[in-house]
């Protein structure tokens, strides 16, 4: 009897000791890692941006629209293809509900309103983590996304947005709560992840 309860001891620390080491955050990477992640996410915004300016000065903003919400997801898919990453774009004030954040996100959304409130959110403000789950090294890497003056086309305050603009927003997102911003204003942020 001794023996069945001192293995069941053993075992029960065992598991306990395993469940502590499923899921821990380890805050470093290496400077190489980072600065990739940096240089994806700089260049992913890049192209949209300038496929959006395009579509923009060629169609005008109501064609941009479509491009935005349909032509951006499957650039953001090929993107991440591509570079050997999961890559996607993230705020609380989400248009597509798939880019609502995750746990990790959340954090880095709130660091960046923290900047932001301290004026020190910029265009090289970063946050990052090493995520182990299961096993499995993730290093998770966010920029922020700032307004600039062309994004008030579809993120501005809403009487100054074109009606048929507004209109495909609300048909497209019924739950849309991405308005009312600013030029400078923190939009949301660029989120990847890489298996390590």
């Amino acid at each position: 009897m001794k023996k069945i309860i001192s293995s069941l001891s053993i075992l029960f620390l065992i598991i306990s000791l395993c469940s502590g080491c499923r899921e821990k955050a380890n805050t470093e990477i290496t400077e190489q890692i980072k600065n990739g992640l940096k240089k994806d996410s700089q260049e992913f915004m890049e192209s949209i941006k300038a496929v959006l300016i395009k579509e923009i000065q060629t169609n005008g903003i109501v064609s941009a629209v479509s491009v935005c919400s349909d032509t951006a997801q499957v650039l953001t898919n090929d993107y991440g293809i591509k570079k050997g990453i999961y890559i996607k774009r993230v705020s609380f004030k989400n248009r597509n509900p798939n880019n609502y954040p995750d746990e990790f996100e959340t954090k880095g959304l709130k660091y960046f309103e923290e900047l932001n409130s301290q004026n020190k959110l910029n265009q090289n403000s970063d946050y990052y983590e090493v995520i182990e789950t299961d096993g499995v090294k993730n290093a998770r890497f966010m920029k922020p996304i700032i307004i600039q003056a062309p994004c008030l086309n579809c993120h501005g305050n809403t009487e100054n947005i074109n009606e048929e603009v507004k209109t495909i927003l609300h048909n497209k997102y019924p739950e849309d709560k991405a308005t009312g911003y600013k030029v400078d204003n923190l939009r949301g942020a660029v989120s990847i992840q890489k298996t390590l």
